[in-house]
């Protein structure tokens, strides 16, 4: 370790581990673009996963089946797709409220141990954690809806290869939230340092804890933020299964 002055950082090249950060986090938001248009190549058309001995039967005898499926399947994932927004809208609505009241609340807390300054920076982590997760769960909602009619259509098919194809779906829709997530998430936070550390003195340790202490809200508005897409979301699911069974 070079020498340095007591209560001081060693101070080296650090470019290569800020263009790793940033490359990782732009690898994580394309590869998640990459898997969303694979899972947006599957048609919602129920015509092309039905074999040739079906589609003669369906002819003779005077039905349009496969279009009386098409039809039913964009009017389900309208309608849950209708459904969602609407959850969403309400869900972050309260998220706001609840972003904007804790905020203050922790400028008040930490301003009142650490000082005015360490808790405005505390705070606008916060929100900017919560912001992030805000995003990052809007992003899941919807590739969680675009794609569960494209499961569908991949179910169709005879097994194994139908299963096979719904599974590869499903597979690519949730690695489109968790590379978006953690491609947003890395970016985020190192933008957020990037933004605050001219604030504190980055070439000590207590400078580098205090500003540390300071990012921890991140962490802390991303978790709030995410107990109510839990929570919210399960209840949101639960009740029409609930519905169902009464």
């Amino acid at each position: 370790m070079a020498s340095c002055p007591a209560g001081a950082l060693p101070v080296g090249p650090t470019i290569g581990a800020e263009s790793l950060i940033i490359i990782t986090g732009l690898i994580g938001i394309f590869f998640a673009l990459f898997l969303h248009r694979r899972v947006a190549a599957v048609r919602l058309d129920v015509a092309q996963e039905e074999d040739e001995t079906m589609m003669m039967s369906v002819k003779e005898a005077g039905q349009n089946q496969t279009f009386e499926q098409n039809e039913r399947l964009r009017e389900l994932y309208a309608a849950i797709s209708n459904g969602a927004n609407s959850f969403l809208f309400s869900e972050y609505k309260l998220c706001t409220v609840f972003v904007v009241f804790l905020a203050g609340v922790i400028v008040g807390l930490v301003s009142w141990s650490s000082g005015r300054e360490t808790a405005i920076f505390t705070a606008t982590s916060f929100v900017v954690g919560a912001l992030t997760s805000m995003l990052s769960g809007y992003i899941g909602m919807r590739v969680a809806v675009f794609s569960n009619a494209r499961c569908t259509v991949g179910a169709v098919k005879p097994a194994p290869h139908g299963w096979t194809e719904s599974f590869n779906t499903a597979f690519r829709a949730g690695g489109v939230m968790g590379f978006s997530l953690c491609g947003l998430a890395l970016l985020c936070l190192y933008a957020l340092v990037v933004f605050l550390a001219p604030s504190f003195s980055w070439g000590t340790t207590a400078g580098a804890m205090k500003l540390f202490d300071c990012i921890a809200g991140f962490g802390l508005g991303g978790s709030a933020v995410a107990m109510f897409g839990r929570v919210g979301g399960g209840i949101y699911t639960k009740a029409p299964d609930v519905g169902a069974d009464l």
